[in-house]
């Protein structure tokens, strides 16, 4: 069926290649649906799903039919240059498309042809690029993305990662050569693709992209500090104007990923857009909105305007879910000296704390969070109540933050009993603080001591003896600064009569030298 194909493209060779100007002239790879529609055309014909059905060479009428989803069948009158095709497309469908694709690869190259055709984009975006408007850099990162994303639908993770890295070495290509240029472009496109990215992670599954945006806005946050070190040119002021607009979408608009949307946020109005004037208007327009899910927005410029009244009012409706994006808040009133408003937000995450690290954190992040929470605790004054309190809230991932408390308030008893209620293990014992309690306070620790050896005892093996005689010996040198010779040497003595059976003890013991 191919030598048929070939034979009557011979016949029609120059009305083909008429038909093939006409439709390079009529679609542009600068539009999606037009990249789109030759990208699945060239795709069925480079799969062989063209097959024809007759050839009426009278009539000059070939059918032929497109294997897809649902099989196509397409009549194309040769000398007229008209086409119909079964499928329920009203414009020029891919099927047509394929079947002129066909006939045109049996005399002449349509990879040469498509290359060419394409060159028609790169060619616009070149002149794009060199108009320096925030309109002209839109198209460019528009183009590039709809080039490769038609068929993310079905596609895998991975895949969508490829493609974007794609994406992300095309826009370089059409960087500016001047180099003062260069910082605001990366920043640009890089914050323009992150909103497209955004935009379709609303209808597709957020987990496709959410690690791609989260590496993205932690590259734009070096980006932004490299470009606020620089000096601002005159003529990139729509360009800032514009990406007001971008991370105005992407917060306000969008409802996905809200922890990485605040993120961004949070960066460009932190790190480069810094005018006093500027954030008073972006203020103004959050409030004149009056959502309450943009109260974490209207915090940030609370801080960054000094307003610790209008911030307090907000922090009222404080969820436990958005306890990440209220701990950055508090980091950044630390950083600013701004132990009002440090106050205001601590004081109000307080009563959250406690469902946040247990229903919302996974194990092994609720000891991190709470170190990191607590560090920022120290730094605002509370009375000791309410700071127990707190460490009620921890549980028992507070356990290292209490300790530091008590040794700090010189409370080395209750630092004992708080371990004992834990049932800490030696090494975590002295991550929090032993050896100063055991200089600070030598007899207070001699209970501790005892419970964890007897703990390695209890299991009955020679490297738990050995263990045991370890912790021992740490408990001789506490009995000992605490001048409590006597009362060592009849506890060693006691061991070895209550464990006299257990030979590989005892002489774990002799070994060690226990007695003083």
């Amino acid at each position: 069926m191919s030598h048929s194909l070939f034979n009557i493209a011979v016949r029609y060779q120059t009305r083909v290649q008429q038909w093939m100007e006409s439709i390079a002239e009529d679609l542009h790879p600068s539009h999606q649906e037009d990249e789109e529609l030759v990208r699945r055309a060239s795709f069925s014909v480079r799969n062989g799903a063209v097959r024809a059905l007759s050839y009426d060479p009278y009539e000059h009428i070939l059918e032929a039919k497109v294997q897809d989803v649902s099989p196509a069948i397409v009549s194309i009158h040769l000398v007229e240059e008209q086409i119909t095709c079964s499928c329920p497309e009203k414009r020029l469908c891919r099927h047509c498309l394929a079947v002129v694709f066909s006939l045109y690869m049996q005399k002449f190259s349509l990879s040469e042809w498509l290359q060419e055709w394409r060159l028609k984009k790169s060619e616009q975006l070149s002149l794009l690029a060199n108009e320096r408007t925030p309109e002209s850099w839109n198209a460019i990162v528009q183009s590039t993305f709809n080039a490769v994303s038609g068929d993310w639908s079905w596609k895998e993770r991975y895949y969508i990662d490829n493609s974007i890295n794609q994406m992300k070495q095309k826009l370089k290509k059409f960087m500016p050569f001047e180099r003062e240029w260069q910082p605001l472009y990366e920043v640009y496109t890089k914050t323009m693709l992150l909103r497209m990215l955004f935009d379709v992670s609303e209808d597709m599954n957020e987990n496709l992209f959410r690690a791609t945006i989260q590496t993205d806005i932690e590259d734009i946050q070096h980006q932004l500090l490299n470009l606020s070190s620089k000096p601002r040119l005159f003529s990139a002021d729509p360009f800032y104007d514009a990406l007001v607009m971008h991370v105005r979408h992407i917060a306000y608009e969008l409802e996905t990923m809200a922890d990485l949307r605040f993120n961004l946020f949070h960066a460009y109005w932190v790190i480069l857009l810094t005018e006093k004037a500027r954030r008073e208007q972006e203020f103004a327009y959050l409030n004149d909105s009056k959502n309450l899910n943009h109260d974490l927005f209207r915090a940030l410029f609370c801080l960054l305007l000094k307003k610790p009244d209008e911030l307090k009012v907000i922090t009222d409706r404080i969820l436990p879910s958005d306890m990440p994006e209220w701990m950055h808040l508090a980091k950044l009133a630390k950083e600013q000296d701004d132990l009002a408003s440090l106050t205001i937000i601590l004081h109000a995450m307080r009563p959250h704390i406690f469902e946040y690290v247990n229903s919302h954190l996974s194990a092994w992040n609720r000891s991190v969070f709470v170190s990191k929470l607590y560090a920022l605790y120290k730094f605002i004054e509370m009375p000791d109540a309410e700071r127990e309190q707190l460490f009620w809230q921890f549980g028992s991932f507070g356990v290292r933050a209490y300790s530091d408390f008590l040794i700090d308030q010189q409370r080395y008893q209750d630092w004992v009993a708080l371990h004992h209620r834990f049932g800490s293990t030696l090494d975590y014992a002295e991550s929090c603080g032993l050896k100063t309690v055991l200089q600070e306070a030598p007899e207070t620790v001699l209970p501790l001591y005892h419970v964890l050896a007897l703990t390695e005892v209890r299991e009955r093996n020679r490297h738990n003896y050995k263990q045991a005689v370890r912790i021992w010996k740490k408990m001789k040198s506490a009995a000992k600064k605490s001048g409590k010779t006597e009362y060592w040497n009849n506890y060693v003595s006691e061991l070895q009569a209550k464990y006299r059976r257990l030979r590989a003890l005892q002489e774990e013991i002799q070994k060690g030298n226990l007695p003083l």
